[in-house]
């Protein structure tokens, strides 16, 4: 979306972003953006900043707290250092100089296209945790402020990811939060811990981006040695994650680390058994393994909810700890209706390693 009052000018950039490929909306002030960004799917917004009715600082401070899952580029006269303090106050996540130098444009918006599932995934953490979750206000409250810092702390992790290379699916990752979310309330589990459960489990497999692709899209059954080497996500991930100050990156991180620990000690990477293994890391395994089962992958086909819902039965007691298996077996109904609901699209099981 360009947002700026010279039509001019904005029919400019519109003519010169269609050009380079990319599909445009309009708006000629911070009234019109808001109205549309209502109805329309934003990734990134190009904002002018001196414009009327609502000018582009007061506009980007609204699609903060509107939670609008899109990047803000905000147009500054060179130089002008006071504008871009405001804007960076006000949630601007990049800063363009005026007059616009057309190659430059080019290159902030590639740079921005890589950091957009980061953008979507904090958009849509928010949105499901709203319709989701039971959790009172207060305790939304609480996580708020408690988590104050998560954004600064991700961008980090953004400079840390830059670094390596990530093959999960965003649906996935987003079906094992909310699983994850409610086998934790199944099982008693307060609204907090579920809620950071809910956001933490998510990022998993972060660690996958260390591992390079001969191995990860191996359309085929990984050697041992292989094998020992996709076992190092655990290790990747919690190093990633590990330092935040946000009780979601902590437990994040836990998480990282023993999601592929084994009830009777026979997992990795430290061979955890029984209660050694955090229970935030046992949700994460049942909730991956059952939506891994049910998603196709390079090298399986998607299987039946029943038979997903048979095996980790199965398992339960010797792989996974039995009363988060049960938990999920006695939410059979609601997960069916999720899965009809969402489509069901996802990755791999957990019996490969991967």
């Amino acid at each position: 979306m360009v947002v700026d009052d010279e039509d001019e000018i904005r029919k400019t950039l519109v003519r010169f972003l269609e050009h380079e490929g990319h599909y445009v909306i309009e708006a000629a002030n911070g009234r019109e953006a808001l109205e549309k960004l209502e109805e329309k799917d934003v990734d990134i917004v190009l904002m002018d900043i001196s414009m009327p009715e609502l000018d582009g600082l007061a506009a980007t401070k609204a699609i903060r707290e509107k939670n609008y899952p899109v990047m803000v580029i905000i147009f500054t006269a060179y130089g002008d250092s006071k504008s871009m303090e405001e804007a960076a106050e006000a949630g601007a996540d990049d800063f363009l100089a005026k007059p616009v130098d057309f190659q430059m444009l080019s290159v902030r918006l590639k740079l921005a296209e890589r950091q957009l599932p980061f953008f979507r995934a904090r958009g849509a953490f928010t949105t499901q945790i709203l319709a989701n979750m039971k959790a009172s206000t207060e305790t939304l409250k609480r996580l708020t402020q408690e988590n104050r810092n998560l954004s600064m702390e991700l961008i980090e992790m953004i400079y840390k990811i830059s670094e390596y290379r990530d093959d999960e699916t965003h649906e996935h990752t987003m079906r094992v939060g909310w699983l994850s979310g409610r086998i934790a309330e199944e099982l008693g589990l307060d609204s907090e811990e579920a809620t950071v459960l809910q956001f933490a489990a998510p990022i998993h497999d972060l660690g996958k981006v260390g591992i390079p692709d001969s191995i990860l899209l191996k359309p085929a059954k990984l050697s041992d040695e292989e094998f020992e080497i996709m076992k190092t996500h655990t290790l990747i991930g919690h190093e990633i994650l590990s330092g935040g100050s946000s009780s979601i990156l902590k437990r994040a991180a836990e998480i990282a680390l023993t999601h592929h620990e084994r009830w009777d000690g026979s997992g990795y990477p430290k061979g955890l058994k029984k209660e050694e293994i955090p229970i935030s890391g046992a949700i994460t395994a049942v909730a991956d393994s059952f939506d891994a089962i049910v998603s196709k992958r390079p090298y399986k086909k998607a299987r039946p909810l029943d038979e997903a819902f048979d095996e980790l039965e199965r398992l339960a007691g010797k792989w996974y700890h039995p009363d988060v298996v049960n938990a999920l077996l006695n939410m059979k109904d609601e997960v069916r209706d999720f899965y009809n609901r969402t489509g069901g699209k996802t990755p791999p099981p957990n019996n490969d390693g991967r």
